[in-house]
């Protein structure tokens, strides 16, 4: 398994950012490669909810279906997909701090056998593609 962890605070209450990082078609807002998402599944956002995403990779359309695995108001969201035997979770985590919100990201990537190799080069390149999002999502969120 590889991981990484990124963190910002930003100056809104956690339950604002929550609401926020907690519905994925936000994300194409602030993460410049997502064009699109939507909700795939019935009901309420919660643990099991799908969504769709659709982002450009290598300058060609992809699209992949997240699952929301972890959704505690407002301190943990969590989300992600299987792509290619590479298994993505990322999860936010919110705190109050200094009258505004402590989000740490981490991102979990988990694969078996030969792809197990590749995840080192996959960490580099979500680091790339989306280690700027929570800058993105403060400046939204405080912009408003």
């Amino acid at each position: 398994m590889n991981s990484f962890e990124m963190s910002e605070w930003i100056n809104r209450p956690p339950q604002e950012v929550f609401d926020f990082l907690s519905y994925p078609p936000n994300a194409a807002g602030y993460v410049d490669n997502i064009k699109e998402g939507h909700q795939v599944s019935d009901g309420p956002v919660g643990v099991g909810t799908v969504f769709s995403e659709t982002r450009l990779v290598n300058n060609q359309e992809a699209t992949a279906e997240l699952v929301v695995s972890a959704y505690d108001p407002p301190r943990t969201f969590g989300i992600g997909n299987e792509t290619m035997g590479v298994e993505i979770n990322y999860t936010y985590t919110l705190e109050p701090e200094n009258g505004g919100t402590r989000v740490t990201w981490a991102c979990d990537l988990k694969a078996s056998g030969l792809k197990r190799m590749m995840l080192p080069m996959v960490a580099g390149i979500m680091k790339k593609e989306d280690g700027d999002h929570l800058q993105n999502v403060k400046q939204v969120l405080e912009s408003r």
